[in-house]
């Protein structure tokens, strides 16, 4: 083999080692998102509002707690209104969520940081993950809870439930849908949208995470696996259903495997406003 051949094969061997890497660099390559919401009817007052969704953190198992500290500061960078936090804080093989509810205590918002849990913290330990959520004063468990907050005159109701296949998720802690102007509800998983009934629950959007946007996403095919019961409904971002819209997304950390591809980490900032959508180009018509 001549010198022109030996280079050429050591070419070939780094190119085939990067390629090989990139998934492993991938899942730590966070990518922050700025998806607009469009609420038809949405209170003047709550026109801008942001909310900073994090999600799927995984901490202990592939994922780093410096990736957890990191998602944080470029959440915090957006200035939040408020900040959700749904589900899945730990790996399964933890002792405590102590480590990662550390890795989260820079998180404030006007609205409060608030948290509901997802199957692995079930796993993990549910009893634990209350007490030691607990523990924490800037932190607000929403497990089957609401709260209402004043937005100027606008009656925000922030809402939370169970996880949807290892808990009892109930929605009956929501007040009257009279005395509340926009109901954001954090679920771990996305199917929890198809249990929110229109008119008695009347939940305005539901944020969530569960499917890590299929963590591996093949081209033309898409997620190679999707968790969600309606995996046909949600895999990623905005899906609008006739009695709700829901965001999900794509998560902080990973499952099984610390890789990801065609499929960058999440640190997602929802943007509420009244305004119509736009016209999808060809369409011909104003979506209303």
């Amino acid at each position: 083999m001549n010198q022109n051949d030996t280079a050429r094969w050591i070419r070939l061997g780094a190119a085939a080692g990067a390629i090989g890497a990139y998934p492993f660099l991938e899942a730590l390559w966070l990518q922050v998102t700025r998806p607009r919401i469009h609420i038809r009817g949405l209170h003047p007052d709550l026109e801008g509002l942001r909310i900073a969704l994090l999600t799927d953190l995984h901490a202990g198992g592939g994922t780093p707690l410096w990736l957890v500290r990191r998602a944080c500061r470029l959440a915090m960078r957006e200035e939040p209104h408020l900040i959700a936090l749904t589900g899945d804080f730990a790996d399964d093989a933890v002792e405590s969520f102590d480590p990662v509810l550390d890795a989260l205590a820079g998180l404030r918002a006007p609205l409060g940081v608030w948290a509901v849990p997802g199957n692995h913290d079930h796993t993990v330990g549910i009893d634990r993950w209350r007490e030691e959520v607990g523990r924490r004063p800037w932190l607000g468990d929403l497990t089957n809870r609401s709260v209402t907050r004043r937005v100027g005159r606008a009656r925000l109701c922030i809402a939370g439930v169970d996880d949807y296949s290892y808990g009892t998720p109930s929605l009956d802690a929501l007040p009257s849908p009279a005395e509340r102007d926009f109901t954001l509800l954090l679920a771990h998983d996305p199917d929890q949208a198809e249990k929110a009934r229109r008119v008695a629950d009347a939940v305005s959007l539901v944020v969530s995470g569960h499917t890590h946007g299929g963590q591996v996403r093949l081209p033309f095919s898409g997620a190679v696996l999707n968790p969600a019961e309606f995996d046909d409904l949600y895999e990623q971002g905005v899906r609008r259903r006739p009695w709700t819209q829901v965001y999900t997304s794509r998560g902080v950390g990973t499952g099984h495997l610390p890789v990801r591809l065609f499929c960058r980490p999440e640190v997602a900032v929802l943007q509420l406003t009244g305004a119509p959508r736009p016209a999808r180009r060809g369409a011909g018509a104003v979506n209303r």
